[in-house]
């Protein structure tokens, strides 16, 4: 198979995903009500309120980068495996469920990490009420199990594709790039193994601290993706001279 470029697929990988299904459109719906309820808020009541609204529009940017990115990695699954066996319609299933759980305590996260870096809170006072010293580590291990959670069910939804490759028709170029996916959704899952370890190590009130390891994830995944595209180009000049 040659290289796909252009609109409708990626350079190594076909898409077989044509037509918007049922399962895609519930999901697109679901996407958009936890994006909703991200940006949902109270009306500022005074000119302080309205000049704090910056910190606010900061967390609900992550927070959008964040759902977009998972939103992304369903939409290349559907677009290159087409499937809507009973497996995949239950873990998408899952996945919504989650993404849905997961809006307030992901927005209630960014909000309280700008307003404290950003110096909204005056002394520690003002924080207590919110968190305590003692609950600042769960705050980096409810997230990571939310996080990792959802890229469980990305690794189980790659899986379950890689052992369809026959029927789907798979060449060794995109069995290359499926495996590829589900390391990289392992490269995930092991951060936020590795955030949950940190913040439980560390004192109480540092506990949070254990969440800027995400900044690193970009590496790993760099990596994988730039030796994923590697190995595709080297199956498929493989195909050609067979």
């Amino acid at each position: 198979m040659k290289p796909v470029l252009g609109k409708q697929g990626e350079k190594y990988f076909r898409w077989r995903g044509k037509d918007v299904s049922r399962t895609e459109n519930l999901s697109d719906i679901v996407f958009a009500m936890a994006l909703a309820l991200i940006v949902a808020s109270s009306v500022p009541t005074s000119f302080t309120e309205l000049t704090d609204l910056w910190r606010e529009a900061i967390a609900i940017a992550i927070c959008f980068a964040l759902l977009l990115m998972i939103w992304h990695i369903h939409f290349v699954f559907f677009r290159r495996y087409d499937l809507e066996d009973n497996l995949t319609i239950f873990l998408n299933s899952v996945l919504m469920f989650l993404v849905m759980a997961f809006v307030y305590p992901l927005k209630f996260l960014f909000l309280f990490l700008i307003n404290f870096f950003t110096g909204n809170f005056e002394n520690q006072q003002d924080i207590v009420p919110i968190l305590t010293t003692q609950q600042a580590p769960w705050v980096s291990v409810i997230y990571s199990l939310g996080y990792a959670a959802v890229f469980v069910i990305f690794t189980a939804m790659y899986i379950h594709a890689l052992r369809q490759a026959d029927a789907l028709g798979l060449n060794s170029a995109e069995i290359a790039l499926t495996r590829t996916a589900i390391f990289s959704n392992l490269v995930h899952i092991a951060m936020a193994a590795l955030v949950i370890l940190v913040a439980m190590l560390l004192p109480d009130s540092e506990g949070l601290r254990a969440s800027a390891l995400y900044c690193f994830i970009g590496i790993p995944l760099a990596i994988l993706a730039h030796l994923g595209r590697r190995k595709a180009k080297a199956a498929l000049a493989a195909d050609k001279e067979s």
